[in-house]
């Protein structure tokens, strides 16, 4: 059972009504742990790091939303009558995670590992509350207006941007040698590079490190270019859930048609959602196909243990390491981005990490949803990225790359950069500046 297997259990068959999560919101004891508590872990006080970077209205916090979902579940609150305030609060959230991990209603078989719990450990599903009252609100048709348009291009271009589906592979332009598209030459392994990265020119760059290593291992490998569809993560945490099963099953039919056996994603979303939420809401649909999802610092760092890459010389640079919420907090995988870059640089670790980590801003749809009551969580990880003295900040997700590039340009005096485990990783090998020869 993964990590995150407790948060999807209650999406059986896909369903995402509010009352499927009844247990979790009645357990909930509004102790407030999630709001101002001080953690048992590491025993700083940073647990919602919206709350904490707001206003401070219970409406950003667990504990709150938790109130107002067990007055619908009671029919003293009706969705269609929530406040805007309210609602954009709601969407304000990130779904990071932080609030769900560091809560102590904690499955007793869990009590004897305390305070080292996993993600899975914990009782009340927070994340699966705050997204069935998400699906509520879509339903009704009262979401923010940013948010109806993300879904909106979703549905008609099959991007949160609404840019042309013609241009999702422009980034294999870069690469500087042809690469296998799947409807041309079989292959089974799939590059996925996802809604987001294939659109933004910073992870376009990213795309090609991951490219060009894969080749210089002789690793077989394609695109599904412009045929790529989105994975439906970011409709799915939106609260749409016919949009995402539309999604999935389109996925379903491109991958066992081209009878792809392995995915490695860019995105940790991506990689959450294909690992997580497709064995849920389409059964055996997915499960027969077998597909390996994985994240792409797995299968780097695979590739440098089986001496498949070797790279020659140390990156010379400082380096800090932000951990994905999708990536670590959710699914567990803080160990393989560091062991890479312990292998080619000196890293310096930010005070919030592994499980603690600060939230990039950009998850649950803070990468487009502007809040009235803004946090920028990017401008405040920025700031803890450059307290370590490190030149650069490494990221293993195209969101926290995007966020953290904003968050750093806010903070003049910091002359920090942004940079990819893989391209961080490309830099110290000698086939970097010659991948038409390989």
């Amino acid at each position: 059972m993964s990590v995150a297997s407790k948060r999807i259990l209650k999406r059986r068959k896909g369903s995402r009504s509010l009352s499927d999560y009844k247990d979790d919101v009645y357990l909930c004891a509004r102790c407030g742990y999630c709001r101002d508590m001080i953690r048992a872990r590491d025993k700083t006080a940073q647990v919602c790091p919206i709350r904490e970077n707001t206003g401070g209205f219970e409406s950003y916090t667990a504990r709150g939303r938790n109130i107002i979902a067990r007055g619908i579940l009671e029919g003293k609150v009706v969705p269609s009558s929530l406040s805007t305030e309210f609602i954009d609060s709601l969407y304000a959230c990130t779904l990071c995670g932080s609030c769900q991990e560091h809560c102590l209603a904690l499955d007793e078989r869990s009590w004897s590992r305390f305070p080292d719990n996993k993600f899975s450990d914990h009782k009340i599903d927070i994340l699966g509350i705050n997204e069935a009252m998400r699906s509520a609100i879509v339903e009704k048709g009262v979401p923010p207006g940013t948010i109806r348009q993300v879904l909106r291009n979703l549905s008609l271009h099959g991007n949160a941007e609404g840019l042309p589906r013609s241009q999702r592979d422009a980034y294999a332009e870069q690469f500087g040698f042809p690469v296998k598209r799947a409807k041309d030459e079989r292959c089974k392994t799939l590059l996925y590079p996802g809604s987001v990265a294939s659109y933004s020119e910073r992870s376009q760059r990213t795309i090609r490190a991951i490219a060009v290593i894969l080749r210089g291992a002789e690793t077989d490998f394609c695109i599904l270019g412009s045929e790529e569809e989105d994975s439906g993560a970011d409709a799915l945490r939106l609260g749409e859930t016919g949009l995402f099963e539309e999604l999935a099953q389109r996925n379903i039919q491109l991958l066992k048609k081209y009878g792809i056996k392995q995915i490695i994603c860019l995105s940790p979303h991506d990689f959450d959602t294909f690992q997580n939420d497709y064995p849920v809401f389409l059964g055996e649909q997915w499960t027969e196909l077998k597909i390996k999802v994985q994240h792409y610092a797995e299968t780097l760092l695979n590739l440098l243990r089986n001496n498949k890459i070797h790279p020659e010389r140390r990156f010379s640079k400082m380096v800090t390491y932000q951990d994905p919420c999708y990536l670590g907090r959710i699914n567990g995988l803080y160990n393989a981005p560091r062991e890479i870059l312990r292998r080619v640089t000196d890293l310096a670790e930010m005070k919030l990490t592994r499980h603690n980590s600060f939230c990039c801003g950009g998850g649950g749809g803070g990468l487009w949803h502007d809040p009235l009551d803004k946090p920028r969580l990017e401008t405040e990880r920025a700031k803890q990225a450059c307290a370590t003295g490190a030149e650069i900040v490494a990221v293993a997700c195209p969101t926290c790359a995007k966020m953290l590039e904003t968050g750093l340009s806010s903070i003049p005096q910091c002359k920090m950069q942004v940079m990819d485990i893989a391209e961080i990783l490309l830099e110290t090998m000698s086939f970097i500046n010659e991948p038409a020869s390989l």
